[in-house]
């Protein structure tokens, strides 16, 4: 698999959370011939199977979210302007000028506008721009948008994904494109080897408002060992001291959590060590903000660990991930899996 390429057609799915389903189509083409069985499930999730041809198999679930933080159009006003409301978090601060994709009747280009500085107030500057204050600009007429993207019509960010420097890339989306990639790379690493788990890959829905995919997925599936993939917020000079243990570049990012079972975490962290694989440890006290903690409250309780990639400028239009986690992530899954297969 080409990660860059992957990760490119991923990035733009569109599928801002509450409208995964505008993705489905795609997706299900992405996913090819990587899995035996692929299935919608009503929240907007998508759940993909590969099975390991044997009868009264154990069923191991990866999680990542498919959802995006995006917008919802509230009202289209005259000279070819929206106003919008937030899906998931976003720092208004970096909305300016923003280019932007409007999933109405058809898919128009728009450009969030703002007061420019000439016209400011003194001291207006220093502060964010509140989301009522600002419009998606998108040069149709009234009649025309109202026909094209009534209120309710979903809004993303448009960004092309790019290469940085090495193996550095940027885009939107990330979270957590990034991580239904490394999903569909373990798999792939899988293809050829005798396993005893049947792979049940959740692409969720609803993460950024409410892990709705997640609670409903674990719940179908129900696996026997459930891991969450996502994105965290990696180092940068000067942050706190805390975040030293999420290098870009620096492997998994495996979390201790009130949330998670610890023995199948130690059993991850036993499978980095001993195939030489780069990883990072994180200690979270509570709830780790992501699909992993709804493993512990699904059914009975399903056994579940966390296990992150690190990443730059989350919930912007330019994400930056490093491709090398990418790959790393993907070879712990496919090693930890044949290593629980003999223990089973």
């Amino acid at each position: 698999m080409f990660l860059f390429e992957m990760a490119k057609k991923l990035s733009a799915l569109p599928a801002v959370s509450g409208r995964e389903c505008l993705a489905h189509k795609e997706l299900e083409e992405h996913l090819g011939d990587l899995f035996d069985e692929i299935r919608f499930t009503p929240t907007g999730s998508v759940i993909a199977v590969k099975r390991c041809g044997k009868s009264n198999a154990k069923k191991i679930l990866l999680d990542a979210h498919l959802d995006e933080v995006g917008f919802l159009v509230k009202d289209v006003c005259e000279g070819g302007f929206l106003k919008v409301v937030n899906v998931g978090g976003i720092d208004t601060g970096i909305l300016s000028a923003a280019e932007v994709l409007i999933y109405g009747s058809e898919t128009i280009p728009g450009v969030f506008i703002s007061k420019p500085p000439h016209l400011q107030e003194p001291n207006e500057s220093e502060n964010k721009p509140k989301l009522a204050d600002l419009s998606v600009d998108t040069g149709l007429s009234l009649d025309k948008l109202k026909e094209i993207a009534p209120i309710g019509t979903p809004i993303a960010f448009r960004s092309e994904v790019e290469r940085l420097n090495g193996d550095r890339i940027c885009g939107k989306s990330f979270d957590d494109r990034i991580c239904m990639l490394t999903i569909m790379r373990a798999v792939e690493l899988l293809s050829n080897n005798d396993i005893d788990f049947d792979i049940y890959a959740l692409f969720a829905s609803g993460e950024e408002t409410g892990y709705i995919g997640a609670s409903t997925g674990l719940f179908e599936v129900n696996p026997d060992l459930a891991i969450a993939l996502d994105v965290c917020n990696a180092y940068v000079e000067g942050a706190d001291e805390i975040f030293k243990a999420r290098k870009l570049g620096g492997g998994s990012v495996i979390s201790y959590s009130a949330t998670t079972c610890r023995d199948i975490t130690e059993r991850i962290i036993k499978t980095a060590k001993d195939n030489s694989l780069p990883y990072q440890l994180i200690a979270e006290p509570s709830a780790t903000g992501t699909d992993a903690h709804i493993q512990q409250i699904t059914r009975a309780g399903i056994p579940g660990a966390l296990i992150s990639l690190p990443l730059y400028h989350m919930h912007t239009y330019n994400e930056i991930i490093d491709l090398n986690d990418v790959e790393n992530t993907a070879k712990l899954l496919a090693e930890f899996i044949k290593s629980e297969s003999k223990e089973a």
